[in-house]
């Protein structure tokens, strides 16, 4: 039986994948929630976002990195869920903010204005 697949369900899929590497590295079921880097947080190799990538594509049958996420833009669980939600339920998803990139470009705007008052 197929089973429809709702935002509850993408998350629910995620979240199992990402408990699943959690647990082969450590050995024991390690709690998180959107909020944690998937890096800086709970410690996911460049290698293991990979694979987790790789697994949630064969799930799903989607690469939402193909053409509509930047995968540099995945920091955090609620990061990949929304990359998700954007190819699956795109009327409901936000847009993705490199808060990195953004901030940048504005110290690099106030460095400029700074420069052009001298």
């Amino acid at each position: 039986m197929l089973m429809t697949l709702t935002p509850e369900r993408l998350q629910s899929v995620i979240h199992d994948k990402i408990r699943a590497i959690l647990k082969e590295r450590s050995g024991e079921d390690r709690p998180f929630s959107g909020s944690d880097k998937l890096s800086a947080t709970l410690g996911l190799s460049s290698l293991d976002l990979a694979f987790l990538v790789a697994d949630l594509e064969a799930e799903f049958g989607v690469d939402p990195f193909a053409k509509l996420v930047s995968i540099t833009s995945i920091r955090s669980v609620d990061d990949l869920e929304r990359a998700y939600r954007t190819a699956f339920f795109p009327e409901t998803s936000t847009t993705l903010q490199d808060d990195g990139l953004a901030s940048a470009t504005d110290r690099a705007k106030v460095r400029r204005a700074r420069r052009e008052r001298k």
